[in-house]
């Protein structure tokens, strides 16, 4: 038995495969072995399989999800009391879960405990997400205060199925978070994890294995887009990465390529110089390494003035030097990405920015799926690095002769859907006149900003604007964070 798979044993045996090797898929609450093996590695090289469901299967959990009525039998506010006791077992075994999610992501196990508490803390808040949220517009972009608390987003009775897919970067709070949104709306839940972090979101539902809800949720693990046709129902809900989403839209997003997290990467643009800058170096610092630049919320580019830059980028570069690469699970800060190809695209991004006149402060070096924190200054306009998403613990800087300049770099890259700004509230509301995202005024607090986003209950950008009434806050440009 591997290190993996002793984790989920300890948690829950009955959502484990009976030779220990392996896991199976859940129906309705119960755990099925029958079907074909796929042996997969963690990150650590270990084997371990999950028993994929044939198309018969995946067809009569759909079934007997619209055909059950057990969660409609509960009221609402059973259903919230059960959730609260549910969360308890989420302290139990806080660090069994931690592991899990480091030996499938790569996070830091610092990381990984950040997410099991964020989880923990939304299912003990479930009551707020039946009650309304104030929520204050002006004229043009949204703005509101936002803190390290979690922003929680209102819940309606709905009909069908609820289908999740959780996220790779967070799999364990994306799971909870829309299983306990379904729940709560009276929905039955299918969750079709991630080839990636299947036994963090199994971690996730096994969870619920004690109560009476647990009759109500499946987990069906799917090979690619096999069988999704299955799915093509608007009267499921989609969960995609947490966030809430029109079925054809999904279809559409997973036909193509898309960004693997809720809000991408962020991009920093310094106007002004911080007033304290080891403090804010530290955090950009921090927030490029996190989940190996993987995360939602890590920070990939640096645009700033000229005159300003030098002292910022010299203390992310002694930061980034004492960063240490390998095992999450022996608390290095910076573990494996997700696969080889990933690691090799992010390769060939580093080389043709320093091709094209980029100079590297720090990392570059490649060792199968790890990669240094890796610095690169003077990143030219016409390196891919600057306009695409890169995942992996690298930031480019950019430097710029004006704020203007900043400005319209910043609304052409599509790998950033947030941005922090160090600058004017003039400079931050031309920004959000430009470039559809979530805009965030430069502060201490941006770690606390940016983990607040992330671990939302949806995209921030589509469901905080819905909330608490739908269509009445809506806005097409962007979301600003004071």
């Amino acid at each position: 038995m591997g290190l993996i798979t002793k984790e989920m044993k300890i948690i829950n045996s009955d959502f484990l495969s009976s030779d220990n090797s392996g896991i199976p898929f859940i129906m309705n609450g119960k755990s099925v072995e029958i079907g074909l093996k796929i042996w997969k590695e963690n990150i650590l090289d270990e084997p371990y399989y999950f028993v994929l469901p044939n198309r018969n299967e995946i067809k009569n959990a759909v079934n007997n999800s619209l055909n059950s009525e057990n969660i409609k039998s509960l009221s609402i506010y059973n259903r919230i009391e059960e959730i609260i006791e549910i969360s308890s077992k989420i302290e139990k075994y806080e660090e069994n879960i931690s592991r899990i999610i480091s030996l499938e992501t790569g996070k830091s196990l610092e990381q990984s405990r950040e997410e099991v508490l964020s989880a923990e803390k939304i299912m003990e808040n479930s009551w707020a997400l039946i009650s309304s949220s104030d929520m204050n517009s002006r004229d043009g972009p949204i703005s509101f205060v936002s803190d390290s608390n979690n922003i929680i987003n209102q819940v309606k009775i709905e009909n069908g199925i609820s289908i999740v897919f959780p996220s790779f970067t967070s799999p364990f709070f994306t799971t909870i978070s829309s299983i306990i949104r379904s729940i709560i709306s009276g929905l039955p839940v299918i969750v079709r994890p991630s080839s990636y972090s299947m036994i963090s979101s199994l971690s996730a539902v096994s969870l619920f294995s004690d109560s009476s809800l647990i009759n109500d949720i499946s987990f069906i693990p799917i090979r690619g887009l096999t069988n999704m046709d299955l799915f093509d129902n608007e009267d499921f809900t989609y969960y995609f990465y947490g966030k809430k989403i029109n079925y054809k839209n999904l279809f559409k997003i997973l036909s193509g390529k898309f960004i693997s997290n809720c809000t991408g990467r962020v991009s920093v643009i310094l106007c002004n110089l911080p007033e304290n800058v080891d403090l804010i170096s530290n955090s950009i610092a921090k927030l490029s390494l996190k989940h190996s630049g993987q995360a939602c919320g890590s920070i990939s580019w640096l645009i700033s003035l000229e005159s300003i830059k030098n002292e910022i980028v010299e203390s992310i570069a002694d930061r980034f030097s004492q960063s240490l690469v390998g095992n999450p699970l022996e608390g290095k800060e910076v573990g494996p990405l997700k696969n080889k190809e990933v690691a090799d695209r992010s390769t060939k991004l580093i080389n043709d920015a320093i091709y094209k006149g980029g100079t590297l402060l720090t990392g570059g070096l490649t060792n199968g799926r790890y990669i240094e924190p890796t610095l690169i200054d003077n990143v030219t306009k016409n390196s891919e690095i600057l306009w695409t998403d890169i995942e992996a613990p690298v930031l480019a800087s950019t430097s710029v002769s004006s704020c203007s300049e900043a400005i319209s770099i910043a609304k052409m890259m599509s790998g950033a859907s947030a941005v922090i700004v160090f600058g004017s509230d003039n400079i931050i509301n031309k920004i959000g006149k430009t470039k559809k995202g979530i805009i965030i005024k430069g502060s201490n607090n941006i770690e606390n900003i940016l983990n607040s986003i992330c671990y939302t209950s949806g995209d921030p950008i589509n469901e905080i604007p819905k909330s608490p009434f739908p269509g009445r806050l809506g806005f097409d440009k962007s979301l600003i964070i004071y």
